[in-house]
C-alpha cells in the first residue's frame, strides 16, 4: 500500500501567535514520537476556508468554517488547555493515519 510521505498540517488560531506556538510544539512532539513526518504551517483562524495543500487542519479557537479544498478541521485547544489532550491526541493521530494511508 502506498502511504503519504509526510503529513502537511496547518495549525490557525484566532490571532494570538501565542496558543498557535504551545498547540504545534505539542503536535510536533507528538508525530516526533509517533515517528510520523511532518510539516506544520501557522495560519491565522480567518484563513482556514482558503488554506489549500493541506491534509489536516488543527484549530485552537472554534469556528464554523469548512476549508474550501476538503481538509479535515480538527479543534486542537485540548493541547493548549491539557484538557482531554489524551482523547484529543488519540483522535489526531487516527485521523492521520487514516489520511496517510488514503
Amino acid at each position: 500500500m502506498l502511504m503519504k510521505a509526510k503529513i502537511s498540517m496547518a495549525v490557525a488560531c484566532g490571532g494570538g501567535i501565542f496558543t498557535t506556538t504551545v498547540v504545534t510544539d505539542k503536535i510536533k512532539e507528538i508525530l516526533k514520537k509517533e515517528k510520523i513526518p511532518f510539516s506544520i504551517t501557522p495560519h491565522k483562524i480567518t484563513e482556514v476556508p482558503n488554506l489549500a495543500g493541506y491534509d489536516l487542519i488543527i484549530v485552537t479557537g472554534k469556528t464554523n468554517a469548512k476549508n474550501k479544498a476538503g481538509a479535515p478541521i480538527m479543534l486542537g485547544l485540548p493541547l493548549f488547555t491539557g484538557v482531554g489532550a489524551e482523547e484529543f491526541t488519540e483522535e489526531m493521530l487516527k485521523e492521520i493515519r487514516r489520511i496517510m494511508e488514503e
